[in-house]
């Protein structure tokens, strides 16, 4: 075994190992790729996601509804203080869902409650199902706004008919969010903010990821990888499902 300092130290890359873990148990390669970004908002490593940010991939999707996750804390604005304890209560954010070149936020009931506090002015929330539903973007592919300058799907909260909000409390329409593949299915994104001075200004990470559905059917891989790839998982399961949704 090499001497540390003497050469090129071996080096892991759990981004790595995912993907390959994707190959043949996507499903699982997704799961444990949330709960990795997770341990690393919880851990506050920005570093650690600006890496994986800087390798994803410029996503052919995402398409239909996803599941959503803020990646630690909101930072690099004054409000961020304010707003983080409130998160760790309830994020209140679930997710997004994509409509061809547009698509929308959903969010938990208590929005209703809590959007007419911090966006007055704001009308564009609507019960759509189980959830509330509003803040409207259109989206494309770019060159990213700020550093690493990659090729994302750029979120564009600007358009005049969306009416979003752009007070001090809710500045969403001068945001713009930015999103890359990790795996398929599992995005991981980051939001920026537009400042008074013209400063574009990075405050949150998020990750989106589809849905499991434990009744689909997929064609097994060769005997007993599954088997033996589920018996070293040891983050805890969750059950998802795609929410659906009745336009009122």
């Amino acid at each position: 075994m090499a001497r540390p300092g003497t050469t090129t130290e071996l080096k892991t890359s759990v981004l790595g190992d995912l993907r390959q873990l994707a190959r043949t148990a996507p499903a699982l390669a997704r799961r444990q790729g949330w709960d990795y970004l997770r341990e690393l908002g919880n851990a506050g490593r920005r570093d650690q996601l600006a890496a994986l940010f800087a390798r994803g991939d410029a996503p052919d999707g995402p398409h239909g509804a996803l599941e959503g996750l803020i990646v630690g804390n909101l930072f690099g604005i004054p409000e961020a203080y304010l707003a983080n304890p409130l998160l760790k209560i309830d994020p209140t954010w679930r997710g997004k869902t994509f409509e061809g070149d547009t698509g929308f936020n959903r969010l938990a009931p208590l929005a209703r409650y809590a959007m007419p506090v911090i966006a007055p002015l704001y009308r564009g929330l609507r019960r759509v199902g189980p959830e509330m539903v509003g803040f409207g973007f259109t989206h494309r592919i770019e060159t990213a706004a700020i550093s690493p300058y990659n090729t994302v799907r750029a979120l564009d909260y600007s358009p005049d008919e969306y009416r979003n909000p752009s007070v001090r409390t809710f500045p969403i329409k001068r945001t713009r969010d930015e999103i890359v593949e990790l795996l398929p299915g599992l995005y991981l994104g980051r939001a920026l903010l537009t400042m008074p001075n013209g400063e574009v200004r990075l405050i949150a990470y998020f990750a989106l990821r589809e849905f499991a559905d434990e009744n689909s059917q997929r064609v097994e891989p060769p005997c007993g990888s599954v088997i033996s790839m589920w018996t070293s998982a040891t983050a805890p399961h969750t059950k998802s499902a795609p929410p659906r949704y009745i336009s009122t």
